[in-house]
């Protein structure tokens, strides 16, 4: 039998090295659509980019999930700790409390690409995923073409678990995914050549 879950919120924000990971407000709907307007954001992604106002829709959803109990959905800002600027975002969903299993997900404008940002959003959000939540299994998926998210999940000791062949359909062509997963045993043992 699998331990239960921990399902009491996760404490808010997480702060890193250079980033304080926090919930959105509707507010935050401008910064947003600043760093997701260019094209270049949308590359990896079957979805269009959204407009002004599907942003603000977004940004009323997750508002709202921050006020569920229990609160399975974390759809978050990740913004500079110097100057409070969003560079990205961090995702962590448990899909399934009672088998104990998540997704994380992570964006970065494309003006922080190659900076390390990904990197450091996607270890925060797996270390509330295993660290709070207790989660067993936390899974990943990014396009077979989208080589710096699958360096991020690799760095994070991330396996790659399968490939999902044209399971979309949009923008004129088939997209596929490729899922990654690491479990909670793993990650221990991570982080604990980490810390020596």
């Amino acid at each position: 039998m699998c331990a239960a879950p921990v399902l009491t919120s996760l404490a808010l924000p997480i702060t890193t090295r250079r980033l304080i990971i926090r919930d959105y407000t509707v507010a935050d709907a401008p910064a947003v659509f600043t760093n997701v307007k260019d094209p270049a954001y949308w590359q990896y992604q079957s979805a269009e980019a959204p407009s002004p106002a599907q942003i603000e829709t977004l940004l009323t959803w997750a508002v709202n999930e921050q006020a569920i109990s229990p609160r399975l959905n974390y759809f978050l800002a990740a913004a500079r700790k110097d100057t409070g600027e969003i560079v990205g975002e961090g995702v962590l969903r448990i899909v399934n409390p009672g088998e104990r299993q998540g997704e994380i997900g992570f964006g970065v404008a494309p003006k922080y690409w190659t900076q390390g940002y990904g990197a450091e959003i996607a270890s925060a959000v797996l270390d509330a995923g295993f660290g709070h939540f207790r989660l067993h299994r936390i899974a990943a998926q990014c396009s077979p073409d989208n080589k710096g998210s699958i360096r991020i999940m690799q760095k994070l000791g991330m396996a790659r678990e399968g490939l999902l062949r044209d399971i979309h359909y949009a923008r004129g062509k088939w997209w596929s995914t490729l899922i990654y997963g690491i479990l909670d045993g793993e990650y221990a043992k991570i982080k604990s050549i980490k810390k020596t």
